[in-house]
């Protein structure tokens, strides 16, 4: 199903296409659940690259998703942070990316989230909203140093078997991953 609602809510602000950054060479996990990509701190700045107040919103409700969640994030929108929050219509069937660079204490990243795919998989407005927030969240869970798929029989937002319509914060278990990995 080809809808067009989506398509508006995205405001291209350059024609250069986004180089997708693979994953950090060389980088195993410590634990089943920790990411090594994630950053040094629970509180980071991040900044909107080319979107609309719609996608802003969506943005910031995985910032808020993860600062309320009581695990000590503190996770700022800022228009000089140096790691970035983008959103478009990219040709691959991933829902969203996280690429992280540098290294510690000097890691940065770059989420992109892919409007087509999710456009593609879901049937209503408010079901893309849900499926863009419980994205943004998850990939914001990556910058809090969880990895993708944990080793658990938990319920898990970093599942990416999760249903992405009622899971769109935090559960108990990566509450309680979070916790850990920055103790």
């Amino acid at each position: 199903m080809n809808r067009r609602y989506p398509r508006a809510l995205l405001t291209l602000t350059s024609c250069a296409s986004l180089a997708i950054v693979g994953t950090l060479a060389g980088s195993t996990p410590a634990h089943a659940t920790y990411y090594s990509g994630g950053m040094p701190k629970r509180s980071f700045s991040v900044k909107t690259v080319g979107i609309n107040s719609q996608w802003v919103k969506y943005f910031d409700t995985g910032r808020k998703n993860w600062n309320t969640a009581g695990v000590g994030a503190n996770i700022k929108r800022k228009s000089s942070a140096k790691p970035s929050f983008t959103a478009n219509r990219y040709n691959g069937s991933w829902y969203g990316l996280y690429a992280p660079s540098g290294s510690r204490p000097n890691r940065s990243f770059k989420i992109q989230v892919n409007a087509r795919t999710i456009d593609r998989d879901t049937d209503s407005i408010s079901q893309y909203d849900k499926w863009v927030r419980s994205t943004v969240t998850h990939e914001l869970g990556h910058g809090l140093s969880l990895d993708d798929n944990p080793n658990t029989s938990k319920a898990s937002l970093m599942k990416h078997s999760r249903n992405r319509s009622t899971v769109q914060k935090p559960l108990a278990y990566d509450k309680s991953e979070v916790k850990r990995i920055y103790t």
